[in-house]
């Protein structure tokens, strides 16, 4: 398993929800502490405040992929390409649990401790798979 999917998951055993569990492992390298990061994403667990709408483990993935596709203008010249990457890894999310809503991929069932491992897992693994894909072109 890749470090960072390890570290993901021990911090989602730990307590993380879904969200922070994703995007805290990505702090580091975006400049921000770990306490930042967890405080960043606690409102997006479960679905955007436990609302089960968009999945919180895909909202800290398309967060970690915004940082590092954005070049940071604000005249938003590089808007395209962070939306591009973002609708690229909402495809591939959805191939995966057939939406990306939280509601949808647990099939109407409330979010409940730990029951999200492997989508926190896979939406760390699909940062990896888009900032690649980028990378490349």
């Amino acid at each position: 398993m890749d470090e960072k999917c390890k570290l993901a998951m021990q911090a989602y055993r730990s307590g993380y929800n879904c969200s922070q569990a994703v995007f805290c492992v990505f702090a580091q390298e975006m400049g921000m502490s770990e306490e930042t990061a967890y405080r960043i994403m606690e409102g997006f667990g479960g679905g955007i405040g436990a609302m089960q709408e968009v999945c919180g483990a895909f909202c800290a993935a398309a967060a970690v992929i915004s940082y590092f596709t954005s070049n940071g203008k604000q005249t938003g010249t590089g808007r395209a390409k962070t939306y591009r990457a973002v609708r690229r890894a909402a495809e591939l999310y959805a191939q995966e649990y057939g939406s990306i809503r939280c509601r949808e991929i647990l099939r109407g069932n409330a979010p409940k401790a730990l029951q999200c491992g492997k989508k926190v897992e896979d939406a760390v693994l699909l940062v990896q798979k888009v900032l690649a894909e980028n990378a490349e072109k």
